[in-house]
């Protein structure tokens, strides 16, 4: 999914067609009280932009990204951060903040446990052993704690780094990823390397406008979608492969797909029902 598409999906989700008023004219007014020079009509561009689901190909650069300036405003100030990270490196971070609230609580422990000696030696008194043998309990846990915080240290930053380069369009091999999101990036490359300054290598290259030309016939399936395709999706009955956008598994089978073909949906050939009763769902869902 592009940028774009995410934050105009993020402004359907999290504001209703009034708030989404709101926010269109707030925006209107401060461009008037900032730049008098500007008479775009905002208020009927965002009504259409998040009414048709994107942002029209005709669009000039700096009226784009105006808008997309005001949905990213309006989606902090919610509370919802259109940069956020991966599932992963947010539940990676959430358990290295979890590890150190327990090492801060463990080293009050071993903390309490020594203060009752009131600096006095232990080694004369009664439950001396017992004693010494809870404190060490206690620092060997808080040893070991501190090792897993180094751990998941390293853990979250092997996961941003992988988010920082899926955010630059590439896998974790160092190639460019191949995905129908990803064809600005690659044209992009592509570019550079008819003027002589991309890196990849000559059939890498090679590669690249082959698939590229993959990927923007299945850009053009999803974009001409019939009502009735769009209605099998709507369904829940299906999962889109997010490496094959064409591509749409059933749920509850395994490995049994239909696919988009000329904006309709047709059994695929690669992922066809086995049994009877696989056959029976898949004529069900496209009946």
């Amino acid at each position: 999914m592009e940028f774009t598409e995410k934050l105009v999906n993020l402004m359907n989700e999290n504001f209703n067609s009034q708030a989404q008023n709101v926010i269109a004219k707030d925006f209107q007014n401060y461009i008037e009280r900032t730049n008098s020079f500007d008479r775009t009509n905002y208020i009927v561009l965002i009504e259409e932009v998040l009414e048709f689901g994107a942002f029209p190909e005709g669009m000039d650069r700096v009226t784009r990204e105006s808008i997309q300036n005001c949905f990213i405003n309006a989606l902090q100030k919610k509370g919802v951060d259109p940069f956020e990270e991966s599932y992963r490196t947010r539940m990676a971070k959430q358990k290295l903040e979890r590890l150190k609230n327990e090492l801060h609580e463990q080293t009050n422990k071993v903390f309490e446990h020594w203060k009752q000696t009131n600096g006095q030696p232990m080694n004369d008194k009664r439950n001396a052993k017992s004693f010494f043998n809870k404190a060490d309990r206690l620092e060997s846990k808080a040893i070991d704690l501190n090792k897993q915080i180094k751990e998941q240290e390293e853990r979250v930053g092997r996961l941003e780094w992988a988010d920082e380069r899926k955010r630059l369009g590439l896998n974790k091999q160092g190639g460019l990823m191949l995905t129908i999101d990803n064809i600005p990036r690659i044209e992009e490359e592509l570019e550079k390397a008819e003027r002589g300054e991309s890196h990849f290598a000559p059939v890498t290259i090679h590669k690249y406008k082959k698939e590229l030309a993959k990927l923007k016939a299945e850009k053009e399936q999803l974009s001409n979608t019939s009502s009735k395709a769009q209605e099998i999706i709507e369904s829940g009955k299906v999962n889109q492969w997010k490496k094959r956008p064409t591509i749409y598994f059933i749920k509850g089978l395994r490995k049994v797909a239909i696919e988009l073909v000329d904006g309709s949906f047709k059994e695929s050939p690669k992922y066809a029902a086995k049994t009877d009763e696989e056959k029976e769902i898949v004529n069900e869902i496209l009946r």
